[in-house]
């Protein structure tokens, strides 16, 4: 049952992987596509340019420097002659700015040539390294259902827990995200938060790995439990409102408090759910009676603060323990 604990962490790495040169490999295809359509514009510019360059530069060779003195020597008047040089000096600039931008787009054409190349050869990375580390995904199923087969029908039992379980807290964590998102531009202004059950301070598991009491799998506990005894009230760590107050077969009798700037805290395997979605609360004021719902060895308040989404460890935000 361990090593189907590591295989999962595997599978849910190599899923990320390909997902992400998933994305990469769309990207490059996308960029390919644009940078051969500049080629191409680049390229018809370049002939273009060049083709009304050779044809100046034989009228010019033609006609030779006699017409440009011709027409200098044909003025009648200083003005005009003024005039008639100040439009063959505009032409000469004209024809160096031609045969500049030629050269322009040449280099220009270079290096989009160069730069498609390398991503060309970027991509063929992209979709080895994709389907390589598909293949150890596919293979590290084949292995982790091997593993699962083999289980006696009490590990299998517990097995369909540990994926319960995990379902349930992902499920919470998507639903944290979606319902905070709004916010996590904003400024939390609540400062230190209040101790979450008055009277009872002593933690009787911490923040961090352990070894899960009911699953028996090494595990991150994702928050802080206080010994409190059932009814006890549960309290808002600090003011905010009210984004979830129900229940799962994980946490049990849960509420979930955004408190705006992306943090959020979380209150669960209560007895009894004091508040309803929507609820604007006060720092201190009984949101949830504790209780052992969900998946709980007895009587205790679990309690957790989230950032952006991500677990943080809880007394960082709390205030000393009222003893």
């Amino acid at each position: 049952m361990q090593e189907i604990q590591e295989l999962d962490a595997k599978i849910e790495q190599y899923e990320g992987e390909v997902e992400s040169l998933n994305d990469e490999s769309k990207t490059l295809i996308e960029s390919i596509a644009q940078l051969e359509e500049k080629l191409k514009v680049s390229e018809e510019n370049y002939k273009t340019q060049k083709e009304q360059s050779q044809a100046r530069i034989e009228t010019m060779y033609i006609a030779g420097e006699a017409s440009y003195l011709d027409v200098l020597l044909g003025s009648r008047s200083i003005s005009e002659f003024i005039s008639n040089y100040y439009l063959l000096s505009e032409i000469t600039k004209i024809d160096v700015q031609v045969l500049e931008d030629i050269e322009k787009e040449k280099n220009e054409i270079s290096a989009n040539k160069q730069s498609l190349e390398e991503q060309k050869e970027r991509l063929k990375t992209v979709r080895n390294n994709r389907e390589r580390t598909a293949i150890v995904l596919e293979n590290t199923k084949v292995l982790r259902n091997q593993y699962v087969n083999s289980l006696t029908e009490e590990e299998k039992a517990l097995q369909a827990k540990i994926e319960e379980y995990e379902t349930q807290i992902a499920q919470v964590e998507a639903e944290i995200l979606l319902l905070t998102a709004a916010n996590l531009d904003s400024d939390y202004t609540g400062g230190i938060m209040a101790w979450p059950v008055p009277g009872y301070t002593r933690i009787t598991s911490e923040f961090g790995m352990r070894l899960h009491p009911i699953l028996k799998v090494y595990k991150l506990h994702t928050g802080i439990d206080i010994g409190a005894p059932m009814g006890a009230n549960f309290i808002a760590a600090s003011n905010g409102v009210v984004v979830k107050a129900g229940e799962n077969s994980a946490y049990g009798k849960m509420v979930v408090i955004d408190h705006g700037g992306g943090i959020t805290t979380l209150y669960a395997h209560g007895s009894e759910i004091l508040v309803n979605v929507g609820d604007e609360v006060r720092r201190g004021q009984a949101i949830l009676k504790v209780g052992s719902s969900g998946y709980s060895t007895g009587p205790h308040a679990h309690f957790e603060v989230r950032v952006n989404g991500e677990y943080v460890q809880p007394l960082n935000f709390l205030t000393k323990q009222d003893n």
